[in-house]
C-alpha cells in the first residue's frame, strides 16, 4: 500500500508539473478586503475557480489571481498590464510550479510579502518590505538573466529555508541604477545546496549597502556563493559596503567562489569583515567551508583598493576551513585573522595556500594595513603554504603594513602546529615572519649558519627537522623569503647541509618539526671571498644599534677578530634579562642580528656582547 501511495503522489506531482500553465494578467494594483477571488452567491457556478480572474469589484488583483490558481489547483504565471506599487495588506504565497513576472515595473510593499513553495520563479519585481521573499520550498529560481529583482529597504531581503534554490542576477540593498536602499540583512540562507550567483552570463548578484550583512549562511550545508559583487559595484564604488560581506555560522561544506577565477566573488568595501566564519559550539563547528578564487579587498579590475575592515576572519571553534587561490589585499586591518580565546573557541585544521596577500596577484602592490596573516590564541594545525608532507602550494605575502605572518598568544593561549613553508614573504612593514617564543611548541630557529663555495650548513636542536632555505635580500632589515632555494633535514645530531649553485646574497632559514611547528627565520648574509679578505676584523667591537630609538625592530652589529663562544643578550633598566639573541661559537668575522621588540614596552634597554674575554655593553631605546 505504501508503494502505491508513493506512486500516486509522484504521479500527481508529475501531472501538476506538466499541466499547461495558466496565465493571469493583473490589471489592478489594489490590495484590500475585496481583492480576493470572488464567487457570486447568486449564481450556481463557483466563479472563484472558473479560470477568470476577478475580485468583488471586478478587478484582477494579484491576490485574486493567486486565489484563483490555488482554487483550480493549477500552475500559473502572473504578469501585469499595469505598473507601480502594490501595498499588500498581508503575505501572499506563490504555490508549486507558479511564476511571477513584474517586468521590472512592479514593486511589492508591506510587512510580510511573498512565500515561495516548490519549483517557482520570481523575476522582475522590486521587493520593499520588512520580510521580502521567503523560499520555503525547493528548486525555485529568483532572478535569472536577463531578468532581475531588487530587494531594498527590507529587514531581510530574502530568506532561503529550502534546498536547491537558485538566486541569480538580483540586487540586494541597491537598485539596478545604483541607488543605495539598504536592507538590514541582504539574504539569510538556512537550507542546503542553494546557489547564490553563477559565473555564466551575468548571473551574479549585486549585494551592497546592507547594514548588518550581505549574505548570512546559517544551518544547512553545501551552498555555493559565486560570481557576486558583495560590498562594491562593477565600477568599484567605495561607498556601497555592507556591514559584513559574508557570514557563515553553524553551516558546513559551503563554497565561496569556486575552481575557476570566474567563479569567484568580489568581496570588497565591507566595513567590518569581508568574510567571517564562526562555529556555534557544541552544536556546530562550521566545518569544511572553502573560500577559493575570490577578490577580497580590491575593485573588480584589481586596479585600486576597496578595503574591507578585515579580509577573512575565522574563529569560535570553526574547523577545517580552506583558503585557496584568493587575492586578499588592500584591507584596513589583517588580510586573514584566525583566533581562539578560550577552550571552547579552539579552532583548527585550516589550510591557506596559493593566495596573494598584499598584491593584485601580479606586480601591483595593495598592502593590507595590518598583518598579512595573524594567528592568535587557541589555534592549532594550520598549514600556511606547504605542509610538512609536501602538500599544497605557497602564498605570496608581501608589502603588508605590519607583519607578513604573525603567530602570537591571546588571553593565555598560544598557537600550536602552525606550519609555514614555501611562501614568498618579504617587504612587509615591521617584519616578515614573527613566531612568538610561546608558540609552536617553542621551536627555535636554526643556528650556526655558514656558507662556503655553494655549501650551506647549520645546526638545529632537533634531529630530523625539516630545514627550508630561502633566498633573502641582504639590504632588507628583517629576514625575508623571495623564493625557496631548497629543503633538507637535520641528521641525528641536528646538523644539516645543502648545496646550491645559485648566486645568492643572503639566506633565510626555518625549521619545522614532525608535528608541523615552524620556527622564525634565521638569517645569514653571504660574504664573498674578496669581501671576506677585506672584512676579517683586527679587533673586537660592538656597534651602536640602528635605528635608535626604534619601534619595533633594530639591527645590532659586532665584529670579532678570533673565533670564540659568543653571547648577545638584552636586559631591561633594572638588569632583568629579556632576550638572548646569540649563544653559540662563532668564527672571526662581522655579524649582524635583528632584534624584534614589539612585545616590549617603551623604555631604555641594554645589550651586552660577550666574546671570550671581551665584554661590551651599549644602551638602546624602544620608543612606541
Amino acid at each position: 500500500m505504501k508503494c502505491i501511495y508513493l506512486l500516486l503522489l509522484a504521479l500527481a506531482l508529475f501531472v501538476v508539473s506538466t499541466k499547461a500553465q495558466e496565465v493571469y494578467t493583473i490589471n489592478s494594483l489594489a490590495d484590500d478586503e475585496d481583492a480576493y477571488a470572488y464567487d457570486n452567491p447568486d449564481s450556481p457556478p463557483d466563479e472563484s475557480k472558473d479560470g477568470i480572474c476577478s475580485d468583488a469589484q471586478g478587478r484582477c488583483t494579484l491576490r485574486a489571481a493567486m486565489d484563483e490558481a490555488h482554487n483550480r489547483n493549477t500552475s500559473a504565471k502572473f504578469i501585469f498590464s499595469v505598473s507601480g506599487t502594490i501595498n499588500l495588506i498581508d503575505g501572499i504565497t506563490l504555490e508549486d510550479f507558479c511564476e511571477i513576472d513584474g517586468a521590472n515595473q512592479i514593486e511589492l510593499n508591506g510587512t510580510a510579502i511573498l512565500v515561495a513553495q516548490n519549483n517557482t520563479k520570481i523575476k522582475g519585481l522590486r521587493i520593499s518590505a520588512m520580510f521580502g521573499v521567503q523560499l520555503e520550498g525547493d528548486n525555485s529560481i529568483v532572478g535569472d538573466f536577463p531578468y532581475y529583482n531588487e530587494f531594498v529597504n527590507c529587514y531581510v531581503g530574502l530568506s532561503a529555508d529550502g534546498n536547491n534554490n537558485k538566486i541569480f542576477n538580483n540586487y540586494f540593498g541597491i537598485t539596478q541604477d545604483g541607488t543605495l536602499m539598504p536592507n538590514q540583512f541582504g539574504m539569510i540562507i538556512s537550507g542546503s545546496n542553494n546557489e547564490i550567483g553563477k559565473s555564466d552570463l551575468a548571473n551574479g548578484n549585486v549585494i551592497c549597502g546592507n547594514s548588518v550583512v550581505g549574505v548570512e549562511i546559517a544551518l544547512g550545508s553545501g551552498n555555493k556563493v559565486q560570481h557576486n559583487l558583495i560590498g562594491t559595484t562593477f565600477d568599484g564604488r567605495t561607498d556601497a559596503g555592507n556591514g559584513q560581506g559574508i557570514t557563515i555560522g553553524g553551516s558546513n561544506n559551503n563554497i565561496i567562489g569556486g575552481d575557476n577565477w570566474d567563479d569567484g566573488n568580489v568581496i570588497s568595501g565591507n566595513s567590518i569583515y569581508g568574510i567571517i566564519i564562526s562555529g556555534a559550539p557544541p552544536d556546530s563547528y562550521s566545518a569544511d567551508n572553502i573560500i577559493k578564487n575570490n577578490n577580497i579587498g580590491l575593485n573588480p579590475d584589481k586596479t585600486a583598493a576597496v578595503p574591507n575592515g578585515r579580509g577573512i576572519t575565522i574563529t569560535n571553534a570553526t574547523m577545517s576551513a580552506q583558503i585557496i587561490d584568493n587575492i586578499i589585499s588592500g584591507n584596513t586591518n589583517e588580510g586573514i585573522y584566525i583566533f581562539g580565546y578560550d577552550d571552547e573557541t579552539y579552532t583548527n585544521g585550516h589550510i591557506i595556500h596559493g593566495n596573494s596577500i598584499g598584491t593584485d596577484g601580479a606586480q601591483g602592490s595593495f598592502p593590507n594595513e595590518g598583518d598579512g596573516i595573524l594567528i592568535a590564541g587557541n589555534v592549532g594545525i594550520v598549514k600556511i603554504g606547504q605542509d610538512e608532507n609536501g602538500n599544497y602550494t605557497g602564498n605570496t605575502i608581501v608589502g603588508n603594513g605590519s607583519v607578513g605572518v604573525d603567530i602570537v598568544p591571546l588571553q593565555g593561549y598560544s598557537p600550536e602546529r602552525i606550519t609555514i613553508r614555501r611562501n614568498n614573504i618579504n617587504t612587509n612593514g615591521l617584519t616578515n615572519l614573527f613566531v612568538d617564543t610561546s608558540a609552536n611548541s617553542r621551536i627555535r630557529e636554526p643556528f650556526n649558519l655558514n656558507y662556503s663555495a655553494g655549501l650551506i650548513t647549520g645546526k638545529h636542536s632537533l634531529p630530523n627537522a625539516i630545514i627550508d632555505i630561502y633566498s633573502a635580500n641582504k639590504f632588507e632589515l628583517p629576514a625575508s623569503a623571495y623564493f625557496r632555494i631548497g629543503t633538507t633535514n637535520t641528521d641525528a645530531n641536528g646538523n644539516f647541509s645543502y648545496s646550491t649553485n645559485l648566486n645568492i646574497e643572503a639566506i633565510a632559514v626555518t625549521a619545522t618539526d614532525f608535528m608541523g611547528n615552524t620556527s622564525n627565520f634565521a638569517r645569514l648574509n653571504i660574504v664573498t671571498d674578496v669581501e671576506d679578505e677585506k672584512q676579517i676584523p683586527s679587533e673586537f667591537s660592538l656597534e651602536q644599534n640602528y635605528p635608535n630609538p626604534f619601534n619595533p625592530s633594530t639591527r645590532i652589529s659586532w665584529q670579532s677578530s678570533v673565533g670564540s663562544h659568543q653571547t648577545l643578550k638584552i636586559f631591561d633598566l633594572i638588569g632583568n634579562e629579556v632576550a638572548t639573541l646569540v649563544d653559540e661559537y662563532r668564527e672571526a668575522g662581522r655579524y649582524e642580528v635583528t632584534f624584534e621588540a614589539s612585545r616590549l614596552s617603551s623604555g631604555i634597554y641594554f645589550y651586552k656582547l660577550t666574546a671570550g674575554s671581551f665584554v661590551e655593553i651599549k644602551k638602546m631605546t624602544v620608543l612606541k
